[in-house]
C-alpha cells in the first residue's frame, strides 16, 4: 500500500517534469504526452534506484528522523544554574520565536531565556 505522502509526491514530480523548463528542456515548447511524462517519471526513479548509496540513505534518514529539528530551528532556551539549558519551545521563523519570548519574560521575569539558531549538521 502506497502513503498519501508518497502519491502527493508522485503526483508533484509528474507535475513538475510536465511544467518543467531550463535551457535544455522544454516541456511546453516539447508538447509532451501524459504517457511521455510518466516515462520520464519512471525512468528517473529506476536511475535514482540503481544509484542508491548508503551515505545518502543515512543522510535521508537523519533528515527523517530530525524533522523537527530542521523545520523549527528558532528555539527558546532557559538557562540553569550550572550552564545548563532546557529547551523550552521550537519555531518555524526568529519572530514567532521572540513573540514568545516577550511573554515568557513578562511572566516569568525572574528565569533567563535566550533565542538560539539550531544549526543541524549533516
Amino acid at each position: 500500500m502506497v502513503s498519501q505522502a508518497l502519491e502527493q509526491n508522485i503526483t508533484q514530480l509528474l507535475w513538475r517534469i510536465s511544467n518543467y523548463w531550463d535551457r535544455d528542456f522544454d516541456a511546453a515548447r516539447m508538447s509532451l504526452q501524459q504517457q511521455e511524462v510518466e516515462d520520464i517519471a519512471t525512468l528517473l526513479i529506476e536511475q535514482l534506484s540503481a544509484n542508491l548509496k548508503g551515505a545518502v540513505l543515512a543522510n535521508n534518514l537523519l533528515i527523517i528522523r530530525n524533522r523537527a529539528t530542521i523545520q523549527r530551528p528558532w528555539i527558546i532556551v532557559r538557562i540553569l544554574p550550572g550552564a545548563k539549558t532546557h529547551i523550552i519551545a521550537r519555531f518555524v521563523n526568529r519572530q514567532d520565536a521572540e513573540d514568545r519570548l516577550r511573554a515568557l519574560r513578562r511572566y516569568v521575569p525572574n528565569a533567563i531565556f535566550e533565542i538560539v539558531f539550531d544549526l543541524v549538521e549533516s
